[in-house]
C-alpha cells in the first residue's frame, strides 16, 4: 500500500486526502445516528409493551382474583390487533397459565422466543416476581409484569414482541446514510479536485520546471510564486537555490578558464622539462653505454698484460732466488692476484649493469664445489687465525644443473667477504637442501662469522656498488663483491637474505631453486 500511493501524483493523493476524510466523516455521523435510531426505537418499543402491559393488567386483575378466567382469554384475544405481539400468557398466583394467546403468523419464531424466555431459570418471573423482566435477542422482544391487586401480586403477565418495526426502521435509516455516503463521495471528489488545485497545480508546475533546468542546465530562469504560504517558501527557496546554482556555474567557469590556462601553461614547462630529461636520460645511457664499453675494453686490455706479468713472474719463482728476491716476487705475484680480481669483479659487474651477463649451466657436484672453495680459502683463514668450520649436508651432494662458475664465484666472495672482515673466532659454512622434487632442489648456503658485525644503516647499503662501511677493519677492496653476489642471486631467481648485530658478527643466507640431474655416488647420494 505504501509503495503503491508513492508512485501516485500530489494530485491525486490530495484528492484521495479529502474524499477519505469526508468518508471517514460520514461514517462517524452515520454510525452515531444509526446508534442514537437504535436506542430511540427500542425505548419507544419498550414503553408501548409497558403501556400495553399495564392495560391488560389493569382488565384482568378482577378476572384474576375472581377465577374468570373466560374474560381474561376474550381481553387477550383483542391482541389480534397488534400486529407486532405474537403470543400472550396470564399466570395466576400460583404460576400456572390461565389464559394464552397465540398469533397465527411465524409459528417458527413464536416456538424458538418461547422457548428462549420460558427457561427454568426464568420461572421466577412468572411465579412469585415482584418486578418487571424485560428479555430481548436479535429477532424478539419480551416482557414479564406482574399484575396488583390491591397491593397484592394476584398474578402474572407475559408479552412476546417481534423487532420487525425496529428492524424496518434502521433499514430506511441504512438506506438515507449510504444514500448520502454516495452523494457525498461523488460531491467530495468533485470538491477535491477543486480544493486540490492551489497546492497541486503550483508543485506540478515546480516540477516541470525543475525537469526542464535539469534537462538544459539553464539555471537562469526563475518559478513564479502565486501564494505566500507553505508552497510560496518552496518557490522562494528553489529561486534561491537556482541562484546560488547560477552563481556557482559563474564562478566555475572562471575559475575553469583560470585553470585551463594555468595547465596549459604548466603542460608547456612540462614538456620542456620532459625534452630536457629525456635528453639527459639519453645522455646518461650514452654516458653509461660508453662507461660499460670502456670499463670492459679496459678490462680487457688489463688482463692480457697482467697476466702475462703473472705468468712471467711464475717462472721467475720457479728460478733460484735470494731471500730478498723471493719475498719481492711474492709481493708481485700477491698484488698482481689482488690487481686480477679486481679487474674481474669490474668487468662482471659492467656485463651486469649493461644486462649482458648471462648464464652458463653445466654438471657438477654443488657440495664439490663450497668445499674446493673453503680447501682454497683455508690458508688466508689460517694466516689470522680463524677457524672455518664447513657442513655439507647428505642431501647437499647432489649434482645439479647450473652455472658452476658463478656458483663459485658467490661462495668465494661470502667466504672472501667473512674473513676480510673478521679478526679472530670463527667462520661457519653451511649447505643443505630441505626441499626437493624430481627435478629441482631448494638449496640453502650460509656463511656465518664472528666478525665487526654490521649496523642496520649499512645493512641498508652493503648490497650497493663500491659501498664500504666507515668502521671496517681493512680498507683494501673496491665494495663490489657482494653487489655482484646479490645481482647474480636475483639472476639465478633466488634470495639473499642478510642477519648483522654490530660486534657480533654477520650471516649470509642463500636460497636458490637450482634443477638436479642424474644419480649420485653411492657414498652421498641424494634422498
Amino acid at each position: 500500500m505504501t509503495q503503491f500511493l508513492k508512485t501516485l501524483s500530489i494530485k491525486t493523493k490530495l484528492t484521495l486526502v479529502i474524499m477519505l476524510a469526508s468518508a471517514v466523516l460520514l461514517s462517524i455521523v452515520g454510525s452515531v445516528v444509526l446508534i442514537a435510531e437504535i436506542y430511540s426505537t427500542r425505548t419507544v418499543l419498550t414503553q408501548e409493551l409497558r403501556i400495553l402491559t399495564n392495560i391488560l393488567s389493569a382488565n384482568s386483575q378482577q378476572s384474576l382474583v375472581l377465577g374468570e378466567y373466560s374474560k381474561i382469554d376474550a381481553l387477550l384475544g383483542s391482541l389480534i390487533h397488534q400486529k407486532n405481539i405474537h403470543a400472550a400468557y396470564v399466570f395466576d398466583r400460583h404460576g400456572d397459565a390461565v389464559a394464552e394467546y397465540l398469533t397465527q403468523q411465524d409459528s417458527q419464531f413464536v416456538l424458538q422466543s418461547l422457548r428462549s424466555d420460558f427457561k427454568p431459570t426464568h420461572k421466577s418471573f412468572w411465579t412469585d416476581s415482584t418486578s418487571e423482566h424485560l428479555l430481548s435477542s436479535l429477532n424478539h422482544f419480551s416482557l414479564f409484569a406482574p399484575v396488583f391487586y390491591e397491593g397484592e401480586v394476584v398474578g402474572s403477565l407475559y408479552l412476546l414482541s417481534d423487532l420487525q418495526r425496529l428492524y424496518g426502521h434502521l433499514s430506511g435509516v441504512a438506506f438515507a446514510v449510504t444514500l448520502a455516503f454516495l452523494l457525498l463521495i461523488s460531491f467530495s471528489w468533485l470538491l477535491a479536485g477543486w480544493l486540490q488545485k492551489p497546492v497541486s497545480i503550483p508543485l506540478i508546475r515546480l516540477a516541470g520546471l525543475m525537469g526542464k533546468i535539469s534537462e538544459d542546465k539553464d539555471y537562469s530562469v526563475r518559478a513564479k510564486k502565486q501564494s505566500h504560504d507553505e508552497v510560496g517558501i518552496l518557490v522562494d527557496g528553489f529561486n534561491q537555490m537556482l541562484q546560488q546554482i547560477e552563481l556557482d556555474q559563474s564562478r566555475l567557469a572562471e575559475h575553469q578558464i583560470h585553470l585551463e590556462h594555468l595547465v596549459s601553461e604548466r603542460t608547456a614547462e612540462l614538456r620542456i622539462a620532459v625534452a630536457e630529461l629525456e635528453r639527459a636520460r639519453e645522455q646518461a645511457e650514452t654516458a653509461n653505454e660508453a662507461k660499460s664499453l670502456f670499463l670492459s675494453r679496459m678490462t680487457h686490455e688489463l688482463r692480457t698484460p697482467l697476466i702475462g706479468v703473472l705468468g712471467m713472474n711464475e717462472l721467475m719463482l720457479r728460478t733460484p732466488l735470494t731471500e730478498q728476491q723471493q719475498l719481492l716476487v711474492d709481493t708481485i705475484q700477491k698484488s698482481g692476484q689482488q690487481l686480477l680480481h679486481l679487474i674481474s669483479d669490474i668487468l662482471d659487474f659492467s656485463k651486469i649493469e649493461a644486462g649482458k651477463l648471462s648464464l652458463v649451466t653445466n654438471v657438477f657436484r654443488i657440495d664439490q664445489v663450497v668445499e674446493d672453495v673453503v680447501a682454497l680459502l683455508l690458508p688466508q683463514a689460517e694466516e689470522k687465525g680463524i677457524t672455518v668450520q664447513v657442513d655439507t649436508s647428505l642431501s647437499s651432494s647432489c649434482q645439479v644443473d647450473a652455472d658452476e662458475p658463478r656458483i663459485r664465484q658467490i661462495v668465494m666472495n661470502l667466504l672472501g667477504n667473512a674473513i676480510k672482515f673478521t679478526v679472530s673466532g670463527t667462520i661457519s659454512v653451511k649447505l643443505d637442501c630441505p626441499q626437493k622434487s624430481a627435478s629441482h632442489g631448494t638449496f640453502l648456503l650460509t656463511v656465518a662469522d664472528t666478525g665487526s658485525g654490521m649496523s642496520a644503516a649499512a645493512m641498508e647499503k652493503v648490497f650497493d656498488a663500491f659501498y664500504q662501511a666507515d668502521n671496517l677493519a681493512t680498507s683494501d677492496g673496491t665494495g663490489l663483491g657482494l653487489a655482484i653476489v646479490n645481482q647474480l642471486v636475483e639472476l639465478m631467481d633466488g634470495k639473499l637474505e642478510l642477519i648483522s648485530v654490530p660486534g657480533r658478527g654477520s650471516q649470509f643466507q642463500m636460497t636458490v631453486i637450482i634443477p638436479l640431474v642424474g644419480t649420485e655416488p653411492p657414498t652421498k647420494g641424494c634422498n
